[in-house]
């Protein structure tokens, strides 16, 4: 079974797919259909490592961190943030604003399979809203407060990237609710 990870260079976002199969595992990044060969050795007891990506070998300096590593390959500096991928992540819902409005954004970078809403629909919390596809998995982004629909920017088969907004929802009170 294929592990999913979310991984930051330099604040750009980047989804992982990785897998075993024997002795080997195989990575692909989310935007692409091909599985790499990958294997990670420690050089002596430096920071010095050798990736090998199907059997092409990269050296790279690994200085470890919490959640995370500095690498450095050739004269190149990367602050890598690694964390394990959810399907909803915190970061998905911006949350209530003081306007009242609750904004969904995309997780991660794919595809609409099905949008379940349209502006001026009442929505609950917990309702699904809109079925986001990412590396052949099937997403679904729910509501997370009782509210109206205010916009739905975004159509099915529309390519979204990780943080763009899909819809805005004005919230309700639950002081509104009761009458």
């Amino acid at each position: 079974m294929a592990e999913k990870y979310l991984i930051r260079f330099n604040h750009d976002d980047v989804s992982f797919e990785m897998r075993k199969e024997g002795d080997r595992t195989l990575v692909r990044r989310e935007d692409t259909e091909e599985w790499k060969d990958v294997s990670l050795e420690r050089v002596g007891d430096s920071g010095l490592y050798l990736l090998m990506v199907d059997n092409h070998p990269i050296e790279l300096y690994l200085e470890r961190r919490r959640g995370g590593a500095i690498v450095t390959v050739g004269r190149h500096q990367f602050n890598c943030d690694v964390e394990r991928w959810h399907p909803e992540p915190r970061r998905s819902i911006s949350g209530t604003q003081a306007s009242g409005l609750v904004a969904i954004t995309a997780p991660m970078t794919g595809s609409l399979v099905e949008v379940r809403c349209e502006a001026g629909q009442q929505i609950a919390a917990g309702q699904v809203a809109l079925i986001i596809e990412s590396m052949k998995m099937n997403n679904e982004l729910r509501s997370p407060a009782d509210g109206i629909v205010e916009s739905v920017p975004v159509v099915p088969g529309q390519r979204v990237k990780a943080g763009e907004l899909l819809v805005s929802i004005r919230a309700q009170d639950s002081r509104d609710n009761a009458s």
